[in-house]
């Protein structure tokens, strides 16, 4: 596996040493690696609202409601490339 090089501040090195010494990780590798995999997943995952909005959408475009624009019209509009 390749490895990789941190710099931690002071704090946050100490902060993960105490969890290190009370066992909750068995290494500082495996803590880097929850802690990466936690903060992708949260940023992954949807906010109730946007759920909401998507099931909102879904059902104007099940009663026919809903007019949906091809996505190149929309970067057209909004001037992106």
């Amino acid at each position: 596996m390749p490895s990789t090089s941190i710099n931690l501040p002071e704090g946050l090195k100490k902060q993960l040493e105490e969890r290190l010494e009370r066992g909750d990780y068995q290494n500082t590798s495996e803590f880097i690696r929850e802690a990466i995999r936690e903060k992708l997943k949260r940023e992954t995952q949807l906010h109730p609202k946007e759920i909401q909005r998507i099931m909102n959408v879904r059902e104007r475009e099940r009663k026919g409601e809903q007019k949906w624009i091809p996505f190149e019209q929309v970067k057209e509009e909004l001037g992106i490339e």
